[in-house]
Formats: structure tokens, sequence, C-alpha cells
């Protein structure tokens, strides 16, 4: 009070309050630091002796710990907060099943000058946990008369319910139990399912829990009708042909997030929500909601990256996502490489109403490597179906091809091919798979001599198959083979070269094939593999051993394997997992740096 009376007088001498603004000013704010400074300081603190399995949960749940930090602590609210300790902690160890704890309290009170100490320890013994005596679960509505054999059966959810007989109880298990069995009738024909009734009853003499809940199915769900909403641009046709689940079907939440995970894979949309209205829908003929944001429909991109393939890049594109107001996908890319150079533009057209997917492409393409130059201008047109797990291609391709080999005469090819694909993706994760197997194999003919340089029949497979070890240990192998069956004279594109990052690392990019002088050109038989391990550190990071192996040849005489062996480290990325390696190639004795992105099916 003296400082503030101080600052009043000060404020009224007539000559000073003329003259010194600026200094009345910073002499209030000098004058309330110190008066803040007269104010002793008090202080408190909490410690906890519990038990690790419990402790953490008191430090960060309590409430009076919670208060520590808070500017508004008084010794009023500490005393409020003391007395609510010891019910607070009994329900918080309630929560995690133990419902007979010892609690003590004790408290010290402390002074250094002005300065008080307000401190607090609890001891606690939380006592035996409580555990799971008896589970009633009962169903009620329709699940409890469908057929027999057909899904959900009310005996594999109480047989997959997961808080069962003897386990510890607590409340985030109970709850997580129930929602999983509610889950089991709502994502598969009974979406309207509810918990009617639950109880857990506790017996704190026996450290016994008793669980009892009641589920109502509701009445079974088909699928019915299509409606769409967000569509400005685009054909409603575009979203109907992709559309997966036919009306009649039952209901599946699994067939809704397929159908959204199509839709996103498009191309079209920014943003893809599929639903279905249940709630006060007819069972029989349930509505499936779409809900699009539409992507920009003309976009343009420029990129600059690097290749330990083929070098430095430059790429600019150009898309048109409704080209002529059809819905057309129209794609044109310029790349610009060290060692390869190509303009490509692509057409896709939507998924029509009987799943297939179209597209036609021209192609213009340089490539200069180990010697070799090959520059071709290409078009061709390509049909494609079924799902990613079991997808198949048919195509038909014109190619002219101008090869020059250096030390040698250049020479043109040409061939009109047909071909046809096959891919199956067997993987327990698409973009980070840990365990299944990719398999991609395509045939490509020419088979007439009058449409090409000479008949040939190009046959390729691919495989690569994931298996963990451990938990934190994966074996990756890889397996690649082709053959060129023909004439002898078939276009360079079309043999077989080896080496570089998805090949066998340790060489460089297609350095492996047959030797023509100072150059490597492509051979008519191709066999690579690979064997690698990693072994993950962190959930995201791993280290990788890998040896890998192969050749390719103009016979199987002169197949005869070289082998690259290296470590590298691994990323499991949202894109994919990223690799970066050091493998030395053992024909060579040279060591070479090779970077993937993704896995390449």
């Amino acid at each position: 009070m003296m400082a503030f009376a101080a600052i009043d007088y000060f404020f009224k001498a007539p000559g000073l309050h003329r003259c010194f603004p600026m200094i009345q000013a910073w002499l209030l704010l000098i004058l309330l630091s110190w008066q803040g400074q007269a104010v002793a300081d008090t202080r408190y603190s909490v410690d906890i002796d519990a038990p690790s399995a419990v402790e953490d949960l008191l430090e960060k749940h309590m409430e009076i710990m919670r208060w520590l930090d808070n500017p508004r602590m008084n010794n009023a609210e500490w005393h409020r907060l003391l007395q609510a300790a010891p019910r607070n902690i009994e329900d918080l160890l309630a929560t995690e099943g133990y419902f007979s704890p010892e609690i003590k309290q004790q408290l010290e009170t402390s002074r250094e000058g002005e300065n008080v100490r307000h401190r607090a320890t609890f001891t606690i013994v939380p006592g035996n946990p409580v555990t799971v005596d008896i589970v009633d679960i009962r169903f009620t509505g329709d699940v409890t008369q469908q057929d027999a054999g057909a899904e959900p059966a009310p005996d594999k959810l109480i047989e997959g319910w997961p808080l069962k007989r003897d386990m510890r109880f607590s409340q985030d298990a109970w709850a997580s139990a129930k929602r999983s069995l509610l889950r089991g009738l709502m994502l598969q024909r009974y979406p309207n399912a509810r918990i009617t009734s639950s109880k857990a009853e506790i017996d704190a003499a026996s450290n016994k829990a008793r669980l009892r809940v009641e589920i109502d199915s509701g009445a079974p769900f088909r699928f019915g009708g299509l409606e769409v909403n967000g569509l400005q641009r685009y054909p409603r046709s575009l979203v109907e042909n992709m559309n997966p689940i036919k009306p009649g079907e039952t209901y599946s939440q699994a067939r809704l997030l397929f159908f959204q995970s199509l839709l996103q894979a498009s191309g079209y949309f920014g943003n893809v929500e599929v639903t279905s209205h249940t709630e006060d829908a007819d069972p029989e003929a349930a509505p499936i909601v779409v809900t699009v944001t539409e992507l920009q429909s003309v976009q343009v991109g420029v990129g600059v990256g690097a290749s330990t393939n083929t070098g430095a890049r430059t790429t600019l594109s150009y898309q048109d996502l409704n080209l002529f107001n059809r819905g057309w996908r129209f794609t044109n890319t310029l790349k610009i490489e060290q060692k390869a150079q190509s303009l490509n533009s692509l057409v896709r057209l939507p998924t029509d109403k009987n799943g297939y997917r179209d597209s036609f492409n021209a192609d213009l393409n340089r490539i200069d490597i180990e010697g070799q130059t090959i520059s071709t201008l290409g078009s061709g047109v390509k049909r494609a179906w079924g799902p990613r797990s079991f997808e198949q291609t048919i195509g038909a391709a014109y190619l002219l091809e101008h090869l020059a080999i250096d030390g040698s005469d250049s020479e043109n090819n040409y061939a009109a091919t047909v071909s046809y694909g096959i891919t199956l993706r067997r993987t327990d994760n698409e973009l980070n798979p840990t365990r299944g197997y990719l398999l991609n194999a395509l045939f490509t003919s020419a088979p007439l001599d009058v449409m090409a340089t000479g008949k040939f029949l190009q046959s390729y497979v691919k495989t690569q198959i994931y298996y963990p070890l451990t938990r934190r240990t994966q074996l990756i192998t890889r397996f690649e083979g082709g053959i060129v069956s023909g004439a002898n004279n078939a276009p360079a594109t079309y043999l077989f070269r080896a080496g570089g990052d998805q090949s066998v690392r340790g060489y460089a990019y297609q350095s492996l094939g047959v030797a023509d002088g100072d150059a490597v050109i492509g051979g008519r038989y191709l066999a690579t593999g690979s064997i690698e391990i990693i072994q993950w550190l962190t959930e995201s990071w791993g280290a990788a051993a890998f040896v890998d192996f192969g050749n390719a040849a103009n016979s199987t005489r002169d197949l005869k394997p070289v082998y690259g062996y290296g470590l590298g480290a691994r990323f499991k990325s949202p894109a994919g997992p990223i690799g970066i390696d050091i493998a030395r190639g053992q024909e060579t004795g040279e060591y070479r740096l090779h970077f993937n992105l993704g896995v390449t099916f």
C-alpha cells in the first residue's frame, strides 16, 4: 500500500506530471515489480509412492497433479484437492481393476525465509486386481433366427470375446470388449445393432467380476440403389461403373470401404466417402451414399530428381482429367534424364459398366546405356479388368525402333504385337507388405511376318515373396525370368539386360547382357533373383542384408549368374518402403549406391 501511495503522490506533483510522463510510466513498472517480489513465494509438490503398474496412471490423471502448475493454486484450493485425493485415487485405480487399495497420506510444510513449501506424499498399495469370473453374453433380434452357417454367427462372436475368464478386469478392457462384440454385428449384415444392457458386478471381497452384456442385432440389411453427391464436372456413370456392389447384396462395411478405395484410386477425386443410410431405411434396400470432392481437372507439374539407374532427372507433366468433357484422363509427360529421354502421352477411359478399363498411348523414347542407343516411336491400346488382387490385361501395339551400337552399323526394326498379362497381389499390406506374394506374367507376340522384322514371342515373369521370420525379422525373395523365342532379329526393346536397382545390385543399370565389342546389348534369356533379410529396429526403421544374382544371355549355356551383395537401410513411409543400399559386384569388385521407393508391381 505504501508503494501505491508513493505513486499517487508522484502523479499529483504538478511539475513532474507535466515534464516527465515517461518517467512516471517506468517508475510505475519498477514499483509494481518490487511490490510483487515482496509477496511470499508459496510452492506445492506431490510425491506418489506406488507400484509402476499404477504410478504412471496416477501421475497423469490425478486432479491434484494437474493443478500443481496452475497459477490460481492457493492454500484453500490445496486443502480442497488434498481432501478429494483419496477418492480420486480410488476411482482411478478402479478403472484398472483395483477395488481395495490402501492409501496413506503424509503432509509436510516448511519455511525458508519468506518462502513456504507444501508437500504431500501418497503411499498406495493397490491390492490384488479383480479378475473375470463369469461372462454372460445374450443376443436378441433377427440374428437369433438366421440360417445355420450364416455370418456373423453368435457362437463365433462369443468365442471371440476378448475379455475371458481369469483375465484382469479393467474399464478399458471392458469397454473395448463391448465395442468388439458390437462391431462384429455392425460390420456385416446388422448395421443397426446396439447394446441394450451391460453390467459389470464387482465382488471386492473375492476380487471377482461378473460381466453381463445383452445386444440387439436389429434387422439384417441389404444394399439398394446408389446416391452420388458432389459431382460437377464428371458424368454420374463414372461412379456407377466403378461400383462393385450389386442391389440386394448383403450389407458389409468391407464392401463399402472397397468401393471407396476404388474411387479414391481412380485419380478423379481429392476426397471420397462411401456410406450407407440404414436409419429409417428399408432393410431390403439400404441406399449407398457416395460423397466426392473433385480434383481440379487440369493440372500442370514440374519436378526434378535423380535415379541411381539413369541419373539426374527433370520432369514436365500436363494432365486433363476431363478430356472432351467425357471424364477421359489425358496425361502428357516429358522426362529428361542423363541417360534416357521420353515423351509419353496416355489417355485412360473411365471404367465401363462391365468393369473394363481401356487406355491408349503414344510414346517417343531414347535410352543410351552401355554403348547401345535405342530410339523408339510407339503406340498402343490396352484393356484391363479385375480387382488389384487379380488383374488381367490384353493389348496391341506398334513399334518403330532405331538401334545404334558403338562400333557397329545402326539398324531399323519394327513390330506389331499383341500381349496378355496377369498380376496377382496377395499381401497383408499393399504399400508396406510383410507377408504374402506378388506375381506378374506378361506374354508379348509379333505373330505376322508382314508386320514385323521377324516373328517372336517374349515371355516374362516376376515374383516377389514376403515372409516374417520373427516379429521383427523379415525375409524377402525375388525371381525374374524371361525368354524371347522365334526370330533372332526381334527389336532390341524386347530383349533383356540386367543390373541396377530392381535387378542385380552392385552392377550398373543394364550393364549385364551380351557383349558386342565395347557395348552390352540385350539377350534372349534373362534370370535374376534376390534373397534379402530385414531386421526392423523400430516400427519404421530397419537394416537389410542381401545377395542378388543373375544375368542375361543369348543361350542358356551362356546364362551364368554373377553375384552382388551388400547392406542397406529401410524406412516404412506412407508411400511405401524406402531403401538405400550399398552393394558390391563380385564380378567387378566395384561398390555402388542404389535407391528404391515403393513396391514395383
